[in-house]
Order: C-alpha cells, then structure tokens, then sequence
C-alpha cells in the first residue's frame, strides 16, 4: 500500500517546487574597500600612515577596476627581515565578530604582502614585482590609481562585510597598522 501512495504522490507532483534558489555563502569572489584608516593605538604615530579615499564600487560593472586617491607614506624601509599579522574581522548582528580569520608571517612580510596582494603591492613598490621585496621609505601617491583587489592564495571566502587589519613590524616594534573596512561579493560569470 505504501508503494502505491509514494508513486501516486511522485506522478502529483511532477512539476516540483516553485521556488528561488539557495543563494551561496562561500565561493569565488571580488574585494572591493569601503573606507581605509590606521589602528595606532592611544595615538601613538607609527612609521608608515595612509590616507586614501576609494571610489564607489558600481555593482553594475563588477569587473571595473577601484580607484585609490591619496597616499601612503613611511620613515622606515620594510623587507622581508619584517614579521606581518592579518586579522579580518566580520560584520554581524550588528557589531564587529573579530578574528574571524587570522594569519601570521613570522617573517617575510614583504614577500608575504607580494604574493597575497599583488596588484596592490605593484602600485606601491614601484619597482617590478620580480627581485627583492623591499618597500622604501617615502610617500607613494596615489591619483585615482586603479588597484586590483585580487588574492590570488585564497580563491574562495565567505560573502559579506569584512575589516581587514594588517599589522607588519620588527622585533617588538610596530611600524605599521592600517585598516580597510572591505566587502566581499560573488565573481560574476
């Protein structure tokens, strides 16, 4: 009997549910910054200060390009002698949920910033990407320069809002904290 009721309801129902589809939380994807700003902590002024305003991301056209204005400027030269730390914090319920995700470089923080950011690392070592890594000191202008927000060592992340703080030092000295307040979005097709 209960053979017959499964296949009476299979033949009922063949049109299926009408209904819209799961959207995914995690896959490939496109970063673009919202707001960017330093973390110092109690004021202290480190070595290396960026002041950098970023154009609106125009969801119509994913595949355009973020421009940067302002600049990034430092006293002290960093290299791969330097140790780097990458805290990404999410937005939810309406508040920051720190260290969602988390990764240190002992050392080579300069290699480590080459690899995962490149595009951005190329406006700022105006040098070629192959040779040493080393970020002089100095100011890097930024002038409606477009940066490319790709990262290339982790292809997928969870979709939403995220503040991205990097931290990058010698020894028991910070030379530098910024902070980029980001989203992340689904990679059109």
């Amino acid at each position: 009997m209960s053979l017959v009721l499964v296949s009476l309801i299979a033949l009922m129902c063949q049109k299926g549910i009408h209904g819209k589809g799961i959207n995914s939380l995690i896959g490939p994807y496109i970063a673009y910054g919202e707001r960017f700003y330093m973390c110092e902590a109690n004021n202290t002024q480190l070595p290396w200060r960026w002041n950098l305003r970023a154009s609106h991301f125009n969801p119509h056209k994913p595949k355009e390009l973020q421009r940067l204005t302002g600049n990034l400027t430092g006293s002290t030269s960093i290299d791969d002698s330097c140790w780097g730390k990458v805290i990404m914090d999410t937005w939810s319920n309406n508040q920051w949920k720190e260290n969602a995700f988390m990764a240190n470089f002992k050392n080579n923080a300069c290699k480590a910033l080459k690899e995962n950011i490149p595009g951005f690392y190329e406006k700022i070592s105006k040098m070629e990407m192959k040779g040493a890594c080393i970020l002089k000191p100095g100011v890097n202008e930024f002038n409606n320069t477009s940066v490319d927000w790709t990262f290339p060592k982790f292809a997928i992340m969870p979709y939403g809002p995220y503040r991205f703080r990097v931290t990058i030092g010698k020894a028991e000295s910070r030379y530098l904290c910024l902070v980029v307040e980001c989203r992340i979005i689904p990679k059109p097709a």
